[in-house]
């Protein structure tokens, strides 16, 4: 849940609205960002240029900085020159930030010659883009300094603009334009997109390299992201000339994308064609593909502006005609808001409710809130009753959306004492989190398993109530889940509590593990567990977490090696799951392997269970992204792949 931030800006950052981040020891670099939430003095940032490795579709990195290191996006300035000897800031490529520079000269077609600040890039002059310059501000005491003039503001937001700027991209054409069509030409080793005809794979480019040229104007290629069926080198493969491309302007997109704009979408380890149909937020996009005639939502570092070869240069192709599309997009807005005018209450000003959180470490929270005002949009304003400002003046207001909301459900009074294996909600964090009673202790004590966090917290009798669903408009109290367990020779033994503990290489005592369970090998169900010691020869005892035996008491089983696994990392997905993502699904007190089915925008899915064959309903939260233990290493599953 986002924590109050600091009294001096809280009205300037929003979860979600983009900002930009300074890192320590560099005070001239900023990088665009995502602000998350506040944490005392320090503010948790997603980094939209930066990822966890160089593969484009890998995590966007998060980290916490000084909350004095962040700063609003500021917007951008059109038309805006620059002189020579002037200090700017640049869209710096290695960095992947805007970093101070100096315009050392001014070129053609509105192109910049600059030296960037420090060592690295003493006596290198970059050729920059106008878009990728602007003038350099400081942010102080929540203003701009200089001003952004109020002319400048709104020219920017008019639609003339657009106007002035269709204007001069055209005359920049008929300057660039030749009168003699360029020959293509691909030498050995040279980098370069090709196209595939094949059924399903029409608009899609994949990176390759030339390895020779051969007869009939065709050429052996080696792409960079394909690999053959083995998986142990890149693919190879005869392609014709026409099918062939020198790869597009590398352009760092730091505005947002447009409605109807034209764009590629980083996809199956290549770039496929076709044009914004909506725009969720700054970050994220709706893609139509034109070939394929399928819907996608992409985060905003996988899209680039797309070109088109025409006569040897690369020209943009901003938009496609709206005449093209003819209202798909509102037809597809239509559906989305019956479906969630039929599945969600009403909320009104005043109204006490529950406020559901997806945040990295809260999934599965629940915090009670006040309904201030409604923002439109299914978007309501919510005052927090047990959270507060960072003065502890106020109590803390937040934006939510409706599938984010909830009426506060029917108070239940249990006297009698909660059961092994019960759905519980528990007080923690100012807030109710949904776990299962793995231990009925003394005192009317009990341990708490959260399958979201793979964590065990004891809690009092008056800290916990009964968990109850909300379904079809009516509150429905969890049953008790009798738990199946299905495991190859089941042996359970008791131990007790001195009893002597060995150590293994690979499992050590105490150590959080998964175990098999399943009657065959693929079913995929894992049962959280813990090492208790080694009985040699690969085999080990363990205890469950979420399991029992009939009577209550712990269950313990002795397990080989080949049926346990190390806990798969702990990834709390913000992100809605999409229909045929594999995942594992919280059922029964385990993990068991399915595929999604059918998602919804209240983030309730259908999910196919492998084991069963059964097609179950899910909540956001019951659901962790699929992984396969491959060669010791964990391995994302792909989205549609079969295991």
């Amino acid at each position: 849940m986002q924590h109050p931030p600091p009294k001096i800006s809280s009205k300037f950052f929003d979860r979600g609205c983009r900002i930009e981040a300074r890192l320590p020891n560099d005070a001239v670099t900023w990088h665009p960002a995502t602000f998350i939430r506040f944490y005392g003095d320090k503010a948790y940032v997603k980094f939209d240029t930066s990822s966890e490795s160089d593969d484009p579709t890998s995590p966007l990195r998060r980290e916490y900085v000084s909350a004095g290191d962040i700063r609003p996006a500021p917007p951008t300035e059109l038309h805006r020159y620059f002189k020579v000897g002037e200090t700017v800031e640049g869209f710096c490529g290695e960095r992947k930030a805007w970093r101070r520079a100096k315009v050392v000269g001014i070129l053609e077609n509105s192109r910049y010659s600059v030296r960037f600040h420090g060592a690295d890039r003493e006596g290198f002059a970059s050729v920059m883009e106008q878009w990728e310059l602007r003038a350099v501000r400081d942010w102080v005491d929540c203003s701009w300094n200089p001003p952004f003039l109020l002319e400048q503001v709104l020219r920017m937001e008019s639609p003339s603009s657009s106007e002035s700027e269709a204007k001069a991209n055209s005359l920049k054409l008929k300057i660039k334009c030749s009168p003699k069509p360029a020959e293509i030409k691909f030498s050995d080793g040279m980098l370069v997109e090709v196209t595939s005809c094949k059924n399903g794979y029409q608009g899609s480019w994949f990176v390759a390299v030339i390895v020779k040229s051969l007869e009939n104007d065709y050429y052996l290629v080696e792409y960079r992201t394909l690999k053959t069926a083995n998986k142990t080198e890149f693919l190879r493969e005869e392609v014709d000339a026409s099918c062939i491309r020198y790869p597009p302007p590398v352009i760092r997109r730091v505005k947002p994308f447009e409605f109807l704009e034209r764009v590629n979408a980083w996809y199956k380890g290549g770039w496929w064609e076709g044009h914004i149909v909506q725009v969720q937020n700054g970050c994220s996009y709706t893609v139509h593909f034109t070939y394929t005639n399928e819907n996608m939502v992409f985060e905003h570092r996988l899209l680039r502006p797309h070109h088109e070869w025409i006569d040897g240069k690369w020209l943009a192709d901003l938009k496609v005609d709206p005449t093209e599309v003819n209202l798909k997009p509102n037809k597809v807005k239509l559906k989305r808001k019956n479906i969630q005018s039929a599945a969600e209450p009403t909320f009104m000003e005043g109204m006490v409710v529950e406020v559901r959180s997806d945040e990295e470490g809260y999934q599965g929270s629940w915090y009670t809130a006040e309904i201030v005002c409604s923002l439109g949009s299914d978007e309501f304003l919510v005052e927090y009753q047990t959270l507060k400002t960072d003065d502890e003046s106020a109590l803390l207001r937040e934006k939510a959306i409706t599938s984010y909301i909830r009426p506060c459900p029917t108070e239940i009074v249990r006297i009698d004492c909660y059961k092994a294996l019960e759905e519980v909600d528990a007080w923690y964090n100012e807030g109710w989190w949904v776990g299962v009673i793995s231990r009925v202790l003394d005192d009317r004590k009990y341990g708490v398993y959260f399958w979201t966090t793979n964590e065990e917290i004891i809690f009092d009798h008056s800290g916990l109530r009964t968990h109850q669903d909300w379904i079809g408009g009516k509150w429905t109290a969890a049953m008790r889940k009798k738990s199946r367990l299905l495991v190859n020779n089941r042996q359970v033994i008791y131990i007790g509590e001195h009893d002597i503990m060995e150590v293994e290489p690979d499992y050590v005592k105490g150590m959080k593990v998964e175990v098999k369970g399943g009657e065959h090998s693929d079913e995929g169900i894992w049962y959280p567990a813990i090492i208790l010691k080694s009985l040699g020869r690969r085999k080990y005892l363990v205890q469950y977490q979420t399991l029992k035996n009939d009577d209550g008491t712990e269950l313990y089983h002795e397990a080989f090696a080949l049926c346990i696994r190390p806990s798969p990392p702990l990834i709390q997905r913000k992100e809605p799951f999409k229909p045929f993502e594999e995942v594992d699904a919280w059922l029964n007190n385990g993990w068991w392997a399915g595929q999604i089915c059918k998602a919804s925008p209240s983030r309730d899915y259908s999910v196919s269970i492998n084991a069963t064959n059964e097609i179950l309903e899910f909540q956001h939260f019951e659901l962790r992204p699929h992984h396969n233990l491959i060669q010791g290493q964990w391995v994302l599953s792909k989205r549609g792949s079969k295991s």
